[in-house]
């Protein structure tokens, strides 16, 4: 049985539940409790500790930011948490805006926002919740600067354990996404310690949050155990492929390479690179060709059309090239230029579509 304090203590005064009791003068005035609950992981207690003083700052802004920020959570109405909706008062709605604003690495604000731009869920293509792999792959991209992936997660230590959404803790800010993916196994393992095992429950909230805004609505949410394939396409995990300056012949008679730094993923078949060649005498004015040693079966016939620029000399005129990689009857990197001076130094750069 839970004793809750009632007006019939009249001595009482603390907390019990979610009830606190507080004597005025002859008089106990009651309340519900206007924190965070006490049951929290440690991990949830490290974070909150960080973000003490963000509570405390209500009381330093003026009055009439503080009538600002009560108007705004009369005019929310409920407010999204990863439990469900709630009604929200001024002073948690300042503490929960400036909470996710500083867990993005930006200031508190005393000012409630003119426009409260709500957080996204993802979209995905794949996803690996191995005890090596925590990677989401093809996820759409970001609809303005401000916003960032927001994750936060939970490993559950049974596999009994069922909606364990509050426990969840930050693990990572990831301001723009990497060609699509975003691998999360380092970040989960700095924060908890060790990596997943096997059959072990995992619960991930995910999202795009506005930075600016910290104004958390919409997001993603799964739970599935960790295993070592693929969750959608049951795929074996297969890292980028990559040609780099140990993969090619870096002078030949006919050409010579500074930088080679090529990558290709395997999903969206995107192109990521910078090459710095010389086209030597008797190669033709309109491409340099780059022999390489023999690439693994990812690449076989991947073509990308790039930007590239000159040198200093040349006053870095931009050129557009095709680059072409060859992996079967003949083994080289192609790079003929389309649009532009022909220039002996060639630079490029950028990430590109591979097109057939």
């Amino acid at each position: 049985m839970k004793l809750l304090p009632s007006i019939a203590f009249s001595d009482f005064s603390g907390s019990a539940g979610n009830v606190t009791a507080r004597k005025r003068g002859d008089k106990t005035v009651l309340s519900t409790r206007t924190k965070h609950s006490r049951k929290k992981t440690r991990f949830q207690a490290s974070t909150r500790c960080r973000f003490t003083d963000t509570v405390r700052g209500f009381s330093r802004i003026t009055e009439a930011q503080r009538q600002g920020w009560f108007s705004l959570a009369r005019n929310l109405g409920n407010y999204s948490t990863s439990t469900g909706k709630t009604a929200i008062s001024g002073h948690n709605l300042y503490v929960a805006i400036n909470t996710y604003r500083r867990i993005c690495g930006k200031p508190p604000c005393a000012d409630p926002p003119a426009t409260l731009r709500p957080s996204r869920s993802i979209s995905y293509g794949d996803f690996w919740i191995s005890p090596g792999h925590i990677e989401f792959t093809a996820i759409g991209n970001r609809e303005n600067p401000n916003e960032v992936l927001h994750v936060a997660m939970y490993p559950a230590p049974s596999p009994a354990e069922t909606g364990c959404w509050n426990k969840t803790v930050c693990v990572a800010i990831f301001p723009d996404t990497n060609w699509g993916d975003i691998d999360i196994t380092r970040a989960f393992i700095k924060k908890f310690g060790a990596p997943l095992a096997i059959g072990q429950k995992v619960f991930i909230t995910i999202c795009w949050l506005d930075s600016e805004c910290g104004y958390l609505k919409n997001f993603s949410q799964f739970v599935f155990t960790a295993r070592e394939t693929s969750i959608l396409g049951n795929a074996a995990y297969r890292p980028r492929a990559k040609i780099t300056m140990d993969d090619i012949i870096p002078r030949t008679i006919y050409s010579k390479t500074a930088c080679c730094d090529y990558e290709l993923s395997n999903y969206l078949r995107i192109t990521s690179n910078e090459i710095v060649a010389e086209r030597l005498e008797g190669e033709t004015a309109q491409s340099c060709n780059i022999p390489h040693k023999g690439l693994s079966s990812d690449f076989n016939y991947e073509r990308s059309f790039q930007y590239a620029r000159g040198t200093e000399e040349e006053n870095y005129i931009i050129h557009y090239v095709c680059v072409i990689v060859l992996n079967s009857v003949s083994t080289r990197i192609n790079i003929s230029m389309c649009v532009g001076m022909h220039t002996d130094h060639i630079n490029t750069f950028g990430t590109y579509c591979v097109t057939k």
